[in-house]
């Protein structure tokens, strides 16, 4: 496994370039990366918030979550896959990438905390997967959230990637010439969704679906910001476990079952992420195919089992649950 030090020390895309670089364009995909890895806990804490009901209203919408999970694995997958064909790299096991709850995103400072598929965690996921807004005067501004603090929308974020993109093709045809042999393709995971980004063309695809998919998109009925305006309206339809304000691992000393339960979660979590890192390093498809039965399974047979016996678990001497 690659050591840190071997990786760039991450710094978030501040807000839209006054020119497009190379360079300036690897910091975006670094910051898409960041943006789509911080979403997947909001989204699995919600989704294993709702009590099943046996193929009730809970079940359709953690079915309905749960799509949204998985597409926003698609687009981080889609983010790696450009930022390595740009010749850049980004580790996801770093201290100084990882997303840290709660948090905050975009200039309007929308809440990212890991809390029950409530309300307001809906409202805040509307706000968060809303249609692109105008630009704001960046002059002015106060950089005082962690994610994109220079964008009013995830939208408007890759609306602008998207220029770069154009600008850079026209003068370098060779944009995205490296590492076609370690990204993920549609035989790992996602079929034709996923693609192996190698030129202008493909890269803009790529772009399509994410945006496409929910970051900024409207009028796309399956899009996420559509999801979850259909969850909105549904959310008294289902009730959800009470977890604790604030949740981490540590919060769970005093119960040692749950507690072993999530360090358990976090090991297996933080295990996957360093599986993926290596595989986009990695150009042996030999090594490839062992590493992603890895990431299937652990995605499949490790982390939900653990999840499914956490979530329900009560915490001694308190109402409240545990929570991943």
């Amino acid at each position: 496994m690659p050591s840190p030090e071997s990786y760039p020390i991450f710094a978030p895309a501040p807000g839209p370039p006054q020119k497009w670089t190379k360079d300036v364009l690897i910091q975006h995909m670094q910051s898409a990366m960041q943006v789509e890895l911080s979403t997947i806990p909001l989204y699995i804490c919600a989704l294993n918030s709702i009590i099943p009901d046996n193929g009730g209203p809970s079940s359709n919408a953690r079915v309905s979550i749960l799509a949204v999970v998985e597409q926003e694995m698609l687009h981080l997958s889609l983010a790696g896959n450009m930022l390595r064909a740009l010749g850049g790299k980004q580790a996801l096991y770093d201290k100084g990438f990882m997303p840290t709850y709660p948090s905050k995103i975009l200039y309007d400072e929308i809440d990212m905390q890991l809390r029950a598929a409530d309300k307001k965690n809906i409202e805040n996921f509307l706000k968060l997967e809303a249609p692109y807004k105008p630009p704001v005067e960046t002059s002015h501004m106060m950089f005082k959230v962690n994610l994109l603090p220079g964008y009013r929308s995830i939208g408007m974020f890759y609306e602008h990637v998207e220029t770069g993109i154009k600008e850079l093709w026209k003068d370098n045809k060779y944009l995205f010439k490296d590492n076609h042999d370690k990204q993920f393709s549609g035989a790992d995971f996602f079929n034709t969704q996923m693609v192996v980004i190698q030129d202008e063309r493909t890269a803009l695809r790529a772009l399509k679906t994410i945006v496409d998919q929910g970051e900024g998109s409207i009028g796309v009925p399956d899009s996420h910001y559509a999801t979850f305006v259909g969850l909105y309206s549904e959310r008294k339809k289902w009730t959800c476990y009470e977890y604790i304000d604030e949740p981490t691992t540590d919060k769970y000393k005093s119960d040692p079952l749950i507690y072993q339960l999530s360090l358990a979660f976090d090991a297996s979590y933080c295990y996957l992420l360093q599986v993926i890192d290596r595989l986009w390093l990695e150009q042996n498809p030999t090594v490839r195919k062992h590493l992603m039965r890895t990431i299937h399974r652990v995605m499949l047979d490790i982390t939900p089992p653990l999840g499914n016996l956490l979530v329900p678990a009560e915490l001694s001497g308190q109402a409240s649950r545990a929570l991943l």
